[in-house]
Order: structure tokens, then C-alpha cells, then sequence
């Protein structure tokens, strides 16, 4: 019951704290991932694996809850906990103009007040925020320096791949032309987020959770990560393909429709594939942190 009400606390204080810190986080993400993935579901499957992951975890959660002491106890790591809210605080203006500095503003905001609150969490948590913070951070930086090129190979797989399905369509660099079956003229540009950057990211940060909580050993999750990251620039093309296809049987309404969803369904479909695969991969690495022991 004590692990629970802290559990509670935690959750329901960062949850009203990041109103401040970063005001804008969800407009912005669901903006974000609906270039990619779509926006009739924005971020709640990603929400909801982080919670199944939380959940596999809770144990070890609830044996550190249990052991929290009084309100004097981890002074020092209650006050850091405290003195990193206020920052965010006082950020949160500049935090909440981007997804992803608004995005690292969340995560260190659910940290720093379970220091504050629950401060024996620090050891146990700092890995999940410290990939959750660069799982956010990181698209931006990536979409600036590779987004574009990502962008022109997407359109260059996707052209082949509708030349072999007999589509009318032309291609002038990222932009796509077509005639659909009613005489509508339908066009669009594949642009950096609709390359496979942020569906990469997304699935290298949560194969670094998978990492830690299946205990792989590192070969294993480097093979996946590498075999992912091909298959999700193929399944991007495919997704740009059916939109395609889509916008040829049904016209420009119906190639929109498709994009509301399908992303979400070739992400969640291949992450499942993966997860069931990594699952069976390689053998269990040694030493990692107990929080009974309170040693890796």
C-alpha cells in the first residue's frame, strides 16, 4: 500500500507539473508523429508501451518504494530532485516552442520529482530517463542532418515499387503526381518527417528499454537494431506506396484517410515482430541492477 501511494503521488504530481514545464507537449507531439504515423491515434500506443514496460518493472519499483523513508531522509538527492523542477520551471517558456525539447522537458520533469518525492529511485530510474530524454531529443538532430536524404530515398524505393504495380504516377524528385480512377488529380512531397527517422528512433529507444528489461546480451540487440533499421526504411516506402495506391483507387480524400492510421499498423505490427524475435535471441546477459542488492 505505501509503494502504491507514492506510486500515485509521483505520478500525479509530474503529470500536473509538466502543465508548466512543458505546456505544449502534446499538440506538439501528436503534430510531430502525424507526419509519420498518422493522427487518428497520436502518441497513446507509444504511452501505452512505455507503461507495459513500467509495469514489467513494477517489483522492483515496488521493493524501492517500500524502502523510501521519512521526508529528511536523501536530503541531498530530495533537494537536487527540487532545484531541477524549479529549472524546468523557469524553462518552461522555452521548452514548450519544439517537441523535443518540450519532450526532454517531461521526462526530467517525471525524474526530478520522483527525486523529490521518491529520491531511492534514482539508480533504478536514471536509465529510462536518460533513453527516453534521447529518444525525444534526437530525431530533431537527426532529421536535420539525414531527414532529407532519408526523404529522397523513400521516393526513390517508393517510384520503383509503383512502377512494378503498373500505378500512372510521375515523380519529380520527393513530389508525386497521379490521376485516380474518378480523373482526380492527386499530388503530394515526401518530405524529411515523412521519412523513417522518427519510426527508427521510436523503435531504437524502445529496443533500449527491451535491452535492459529482457536482459539481452549487447551482440543480440545490435543485430536487431541494425536489421531494424532496414526494415523500417523498407516499410516506409510500402506506407508511402499504399498511400499511393490509395489515392489512385479512392482520390485525394481517401489517400489522407489511409494516412491517419497506417503508419501506426506497420509500426505496431513490426515492433510486435520484433519484440517476439529479440525474445528468442541470444542468451541472457549477467549483472545488472538489483534494486534489493542496490548493485549492478
Amino acid at each position: 500500500m505505501k509503494a502504491i501511494l507514492r506510486f500515485v503521488v509521483w505520478m500525479a504530481g509530474a503529470v500536473l507539473l509538466t502543465g508548466v514545464t512543458a505546456p505544449n507537449f502534446i499538440p506538439l507531439l501528436n503534430q510531430s508523429l502525424g507526419d509519420t504515423f498518422g493522427s487518428v491515434f497520436p502518441a497513446v500506443p507509444f504511452a501505452a508501451l512505455l507503461a507495459l514496460i513500467l509495469a514489467l518493472r513494477w517489483r522492483d519499483l515496488e521493493d524501492v518504494l517500500d524502502s523510501e523513508g521519512g521526508i529528511e531522509s536523501e536530503f541531498p538527492t530530495r533537494l537536487i530532485g527540487f532545484a531541477l523542477m524549479c529549472t524546468l520551471v523557469a524553462l518552461g517558456p522555452l521548452t514548450g516552442r519544439a517537441v523535443e525539447s518540450a519532450g526532454v522537458a517531461v521526462v526530467l520533469t517525471f525524474y526530478s520529482f520522483s527525486l523529490a518525492v521518491n529520491p531511492k529511485t534514482k539508480v533504478l530510474l536514471l536509465p529510462y530517463a536518460a533513453i527516453c530524454a534521447a529518444g525525444v531529443g534526437a530525431p530533431a538532430v537527426l532529421q536535420s542532418a539525414f531527414g532529407e536524404p532519408l526523404a529522397v530515398f523513400s521516393s526513390d524505393l517508393s517510384a520503383r515499387l509503383v512502377t512494378l504495380m503498373g500505378l500512372p504516377v510521375t515523380w519529380q524528385g520527393t513530389q508525386f503526381q497521379l490521376s485516380s480512377k474518378a480523373g482526380e488529380v492527386v499530388s503530394g512531397v515526401v518530405t524529411p518527417g515523412c521519412s523513417s527517422i522518427i519510426s527508427v528512433t521510436t523503435f531504437l529507444g524502445l529496443l533500449a528499454l527491451m535491452h535492459m528489461d529482457l536482459k539481452k546480451d549487447v551482440r543480440s540487440t545490435a543485430t536487431l537494431a541494425v536489421a531494424g533499421i532496414a526494415v523500417l526504411t523498407v516499410l516506409n516506402s510500402v506506407r508511402i506506396v499504399l498511400l499511393i495506391w490509395s489515392g489512385y483507387v479512392g482520390g485525394a480524400s481517401a489517400l489522407w484517410s489511409v494516412h491517419n492510421w497506417v503508419g501506426y499498423a506497420l509500426f505496431l505490427g513490426f515492433y510486435l515482430a520484433a519484440l517476439s524475435a529479440y525474445s528468442r535471441m541470444g542468451p541472457v546477459r549477467s549483472g545488472y541492477y538489483s534494486p534489493k542488492s542496490g548493485t549492478p
